[in-house]
């Protein structure tokens, strides 16, 4: 498995589990929702490093994330 295939495995598991929060109602410890979004900015910022700008579209695309869910995710890990 290839960096591109890791990154979005990753990123589709952890959409998932968010989306089935989402179904709950977030009625599961707010923590959960928490993490789930730390770990999606990490792999944003992993995926800007190991991907080429092509690629990185590629898998925006695929996962469905637009621009500003993308910052949205960073932000939970950067604060800014």
């Amino acid at each position: 498995m290839n960096v591109f295939e890791t990154l979005q495995d990753l990123f589709l598991h952890d959409l998932n589990d968010l989306h089935g929060l989402q179904r709950r109602g977030w009625l599961v410890w707010p923590m959960t929702r928490i993490v789930k979004e730390e770990h999606l900015g990490r792999c944003c910022y992993l995926a800007e490093e190991f991907l080429n700008p092509a690629d990185l579209g590629v898998l925006k695309r695929k996962v469905g994330l637009d621009e500003r869910q993308w910052h949205f995710y960073k932000v939970k890990v950067s604060g800014q």
